[in-house]
This record gives C-alpha cells, sequence and structure tokens, in this order.
C-alpha cells in the first residue's frame, strides 16, 4: 500500500478563519429602505464638502447612475426624498446633499450599526 501525503487543511489554520456576519437593515411599512451599501452612499452625500453626487458615488464604488437611483428608490418607498438638491451655475453641475429624513435615516442606521458592533 502506498502512503500518501497529508492533504488535509490544518484544522486550527480552518478555526482561525471562521468568523461572524449578519445583514440588517432599515424597513419602512415592511418594506426594505435602507441597508449597508445604501447607507453608505448616505454617509458619502453627507461627507462631500462640495455636494458632488458624482464624487460621492465613486467614493462607493457606484456609478452616477447608480446612486441617483438609490436616492430614487428610498423616494418611492418612503415617499420622501432623502435629499435636496440644486444647480450649477452657468457651466453645468449641480449639488446635493442631505436632508432631515435623509439625515434621520442615516443617523438610525448608524445606531443600529453600533447596537451590532457593541453585540
Amino acid at each position: 500500500m502506498e502512503n500518501k501525503p497529508n492533504t488535509e487543511p490544518n484544522i486550527e489554520e480552518l478555526k482561525s478563519k471562521i468568523g461572524f456576519g449578519i445583514k440588517y437593515w432599515l424597513k419602512f411599512e415592511n418594506e426594505s429602505i435602507l441597508g449597508s451599501g445604501w447607507a453608505k452612499l448616505l454617509e458619502c452625500i453627507e461627507k462631500s464638502e462640495n455636494g458632488s453626487l458624482t464624487q460621492a458615488a465613486k467614493d462607493c464604488g457606484y456609478s452616477y447612475k447608480y446612486a441617483w437611483n438609490i436616492l430614487k428608490r428610498i423616494e418611492k418607498r418612503t415617499g420622501m426624498n432623502p435629499v435636496i438638491t440644486g444647480k450649477g451655475g452657468s457651466g453645468g453641475g449641480g449639488w446635493v446633499k442631505l436632508n432631515e429624513w435623509g439625515k434621520f435615516l442615516l443617523k438610525k442606521f448608524i445606531g443600529l450599526r453600533k447596537k451590532f458592533a457593541d453585540f
């Protein structure tokens, strides 16, 4: 009988790779409205110094169109837009910032995230 080299992985090494993950989101009338990805977009908008949705989307790894669609989905699902927008000058462009509703949603999500981190 031929001896085969031990090809089984080291169980202790495998154990060290085990972690825990959980997904959570905010719901509005039983419909999901804000998970970690969408909250990240709101955070990037909040942190944006020039109010650029293009830059906020880029910071999240999203296209401008996808970011805009996220905002529109939140509005459609809750009946209220989470941002206010303004037009740029003669050179074009514009700005976006969280309104009271968007700030509330973001604050609520961050609070939930902290609770899970403490857990």
